[in-house]
């Protein structure tokens, strides 16, 4: 005899063996009387649990066979082999409470606990809400004994009732949620079961706090882990699943199961979810929810709606997530659980969509009857945190899945490992390795046009007083103020990217987009076509209206070479009637094509295919320029600003209108203003860090010269102003001051500014600019190098030498050359001082390509300049010529060692 309790434990359930041992018809018994008894139940789950390996088996020896007689044809029951000659063992009476828990009557009877749940703790938190309120109005006992005869008569009466439908619903969701497949397996494949189980779903009082919440969500993840095929096709079915779950938005566990079943849908495994609720809308639905409602605008100091406020915050987050689960593969949080690009978030930049998110959300306000203008803050806040996600998560300059033309990624004018655009556009063009797909990274083109067209807008917003708190008297910079800034310097690095600084990039990508428009109606047709069928589509069903689709189905816009440049209007109605002219055209080719005329016609696209791409490679972006400037003939100039104005590509068009508009100058002459908002201070610490480090040869050498003009942002007079007037306490942007400060010398160390504007050399060359950089640059800088902790006497009292900036997270930190009042001059205008010690390592202007951003695909042309120094010098003329003119040195002038490391200066100190 064993002491071990677990040993048999069917055995040791007394309650539940009797319980068992009365059941001769399965079809008669039912849920309230398997609920009524606490100890059966009780048993019962404790066995169910022991049993559940022995039955998980599902090539195991269960069969399901009919039984019940006529009235009763949905029951079921099922047999083990064990049972044959044993029918009192273990196994045997195992089997029989399998064979009662997936009676369709039982399962229907839990599925029916759950759902009546709902309106029952709907009811309790009504009663709890009534109570709190009763006390807050002053109805308490009159003394501490009186409180407590109410709280045992109370105990006294949920024991009775409550207390009992609590334990059957915690019951029925342990025994609907048991991880045994041939429970979840019952459930799903009885349509009257999964339907009711489902439609909980939509009951109206399903809400955040509500424990059947809880419940539900355990039950539906059990089955999308045991019976994830079975379950997708389900969900695949459902005709309002979007407005399902949108309509439970505000709850997370509900949203977070609805995020899970979206994450299935991966590019190697596809499931078709992804498809299913683009096709009902998602994302329009969503955006909706964003949209204002007139009640927002209320300028009470508290909030009017709530539960308005929560909604959009939750579709808020849910894009956001979303967003971020379908990131390109370099940029995934966690590649498990990424999907990749989609047609979900490709929807999201589209002209409609954006539009919408500008018009309708970011730029509505009201005015009140005391005359002021009320901004929607809520929804700004919503779109601004949207629109950063988008740019982030899709940026393609680190998208190094380019096939075989990963081998050509190392340029001399690009980080090691980036993506240039020369590869970029051989990679989109080559449709043999690279066919167009749904899964295709997100073009983020469109979108910035539109805010581009719109900045004049967003500065009006900025212009616009905030109303401050009541207690509040001075002026504040306002949160609008703040996210119109934040948004501006987040759509400023990606005007910086590959994809958005080439017009022959655009127009690959706008041929792409027409395959794909294809590929989508294609799709579409094959998963109405299957959903008319009552039988389950397989996935390879759902997807395969992505097979059929080749060149020979594809209409190419002949007006595609057109400038690019016009008002949203014009493209939304542009790509609607090409659109027709796409299902037009394929309806055609349907219905008269022969079989030769299908060959014919096949030629015929692929010839204009062809052409397409050969007039594609004859086309020349302004980048591929190589521009002839010098000192007397700065990059800066009103012909070349004329002629970048003219055609310029959507990064350029951007950095165009934030000049245009006023934005940039509004924005950083908010610096001082608002001394102690901190957060501001970062945002344009950010957008001036994006203007130095950009690429020169592009119109953001313009952004450089307007913030170097005295008019203008006039960042050096603002920095030294601020250091020369002494105030207590120091405003809180000193710190963000010595940053600014330490990209324009780091800018003016790595680059001739003379070669692009003498606006930046005036600015740099004046005394007090020296004496800010001599004097107060170069002592904080040793402060900030100091060792802590380390005694005056340490060889290692700095951390680095104190005339460089390391990169401290480096095992060899990479120094940048950085200057002072010593050697600026030579920075500007490249003579070495005549008194300099030969043995010392001179201050020098280092020879750093700024380049062009697409290569012609001859990377001999990117070679740096001790490379070309072997070469024939007339070969070699126009490259050396280029080097010259863009990297700050000039080789007549310059030492014999032509290293393009950054040479260090002598100390600050010395």
């Amino acid at each position: 005899m064993s002491f071990w309790p677990f040993n048999n434990s069917l055995n040791s359930n007394n309650a539940l063996s009797k319980f068992l041992e009365s059941i001769h018809d399965l079809a008669s018994v039912t849920v309230e009387e398997m609920m009524k008894d606490p100890i059966v139940m009780q048993e019962l789950l404790n066995e169910l649990h022991s049993i559940k390996g022995q039955f998980n088996d599902r090539t195991g020896s269960i069969q399901f066979s009919p039984t019940g007689g006529e009235n009763n044809s949905d029951s079921g029951s099922f047999t083990s082999s064990n049972d044959n000659n044993n029918s009192n063992t273990k196994d045997s009476k195992g089997v029989k409470l399998i064979e009662l828990l997936v009676q369709p009557h039982i399962l229907s009877g839990l599925i029916h606990i759950l759902e009546d749940s709902v309106d029952f703790f709907y009811k309790e938190s009504q009663k709890e809400e009534e109570k709190v309120l009763r006390t807050l109005e002053g109805d308490n006992p009159a003394d501490d004994i009186v409180e407590n005869d109410e709280i045992d008569d109370a105990k006294t009466e949920v024991e009775s009732s409550d207390e009992k439908t609590r334990r059957c619903v915690q019951s029925a969701a342990d025994i609907l949620s048991v991880d045994m497949w041939i429970i979840s397996n019952r459930v799903i494949e009885t349509p009257d079961t999964m339907s009711k189980l489902w439609s909980i779903l939509k009951l109206q009082h399903l809400h955040e706090n509500n424990p059947t919440v809880a419940y539900l969500v355990h039950i539906l993840d059990q089955l999308l882990d045991s019976n994830s095929i079975e379950l997708l096709n389900f969900v695949r079915r459902q005709e309002d699943l979007v407005d399902t779950f949108l309509s439970k938005i505000e709850v997370p566990a509900i949203m977070d199961f609805f995020f899970r079943i979206i994450q299935t849908d991966k590019p190697d495994s596809p499931t078709g979810i992804i498809e299913t609720i683009g096709s009902q809308g998602v994302i329009k639905k969503l955006i909706e929810i964003l949209k204002p409602q007139t009640e927002q605008f209320d300028q009470t100091p508290y909030i009017p709606d709530h539960k308005q406020y929560f909604r959009q915050s939750s579709a808020t987050d849910f894009l956001k997530a979303l967003v971020t689960i379908s990131s390109n593969a370099a940029l995934a949080v966690v590649m498990e659980t990424n999907i990749g690009p989609n047609q979900l978030t490709r929807e999201l930049v589209t002209p409609e969509i954006v539009n919408t998110m500008i018009h309708d959300i970011m730029l509505k306000k009201v005015t009140g009857k005391d005359g002021k203008t009320q901004t929607n803050k809520h929804g700004i806040n919503n779109c601004v945190s949207i629109v950063i996600e988008l740019i982030r998560k899709n940026n393609s300059d680190y998208d190094l899945n380019c096939g075989s033309y990963s081998s050509m990624l190392q340029n001399g004018d690009r980080s090691p490992g980036e993506v240039n655009s020369y590869v970029m556009f051989q990679w989109l063009k080559d449709f043999d390795q690279n066919p167009p797909s749904q899964r295709d990274p997100i073009y983020l083109g469109d979108m910035l046009e539109i805010f581009s067209d719109n900045l004049k807008n967003f500065q009006e917003l900025l212009e616009i007083t905030p109303i401050p708190p009541p207690e509040v008297t001075r002026e504040v910079l306002g949160f609008t103020r703040f996210k119109i800034s934040e948004l501006v310097a987040e759509l400023l690095h990606c005007s910086n990217m590959i994809l958005l600084n080439s017009k022959k990039i655009k127009q690959i990508v706008s041929i792409r987009n027409q395959i794909r428009a294809q590929q989508s109606k294609r799709l579409c047709k094959a998963l109405n076509d299957k959903i008319d069928f009552r039988e389950t589509p397989t996935i390879h069903d759902v997807t395969s209206g992505l097979d059929d689709v080749s060149l020979d189905h594809v209409h190419f816009d002949s007006t595609m070479n057109h400038s690019h440049h016009h008002h949203h209007n014009s493209h939304n109605s542009h790509h609607q009637d090409h659109d027709e002219e796409d299902d037009a055209d394929a309806d055609a080719d349907a219905k008269t094509n022969t079989n030769a005329g299908a060959g014919a016609d096949a030629d015929k696209k692929e010839q204009e295919f062809a052409h397409l791409l050969e007039n594609l490679d004859s086309n020349e972006d302004f980048e591929d320029e190589e521009p002839s400037i010098s000192p007397e003939n700065p990059f800066v100039c009103a012909e070349r600003n004329a002629a970048i104005r003219s055609n310029p590509c959507i990064g350029d068009l951007f950095k165009i209108k934030l000049v245009d508009s006023n934005i940039l100058l509004n924005i950083v002459s908010k610096f001082t203003k608002y001394e102690w908002n901190n957060f501001f201070h970062n945002v344009v610490f950010d957008l001036v860090q994006q203007i130095f480090s950009g690429k020169l040869n592009s119109y953001n050498s313009f952004l450089i010269v307007e913030l170097f003009k005295r008019e203008k942002c006039d960042l050096t007079g603002l920095i030294v102003k601020s250091y020369e007037t002494e105030t207590y306490p120091r405003p809180g942007y000193m710190g963000h001051l010595i940053l600014i400060g330490e990209e324009i010398v780091k800018f003016t160390s790595l680059y001739k500014p003379d070669l692009i504007s003498p606006t930046i050399v005036e600015a740099v060359s004046n005394d007090k600019w020296n004496w800010f950089v001599n004097d107060v640059l170069s002592k904080t800088r040793e402060i900030y190098n100091v060792v802590l902790g380390a005694d005056d006497g340490d060889e290692n009292y700095y951390g680095f030498d104190s005339s460089s900036v390391g990169y401290l997270d480096m095992e060899q930190p990479k120094k940048i050359i950085l200057g002072d009042a010593s050697n600026h001059d030579e920075f500007v205008h490249d003579k070495p001082k005549e008194d300099e010690d030969e043995d010392m390592d001179g201050p020098k202007v280092s020879d750093v390509e700024v380049g062009r951003m697409t290569p012609d695909g001859d990377l001999s042309k990117h070679k740096m300049l001790e490379d070309d120094d072997d070469e024939d010098v007339d070969q070699n003329e126009d490259a050396i010529k280029y080097h010259d003119d863009l990297s700050g040195s000039s080789s007549d002038e310059e030492d014999e060692d032509d290293s393009n490391e950054l040479r260090r200066v002598s100390k600050h100190t010395e």
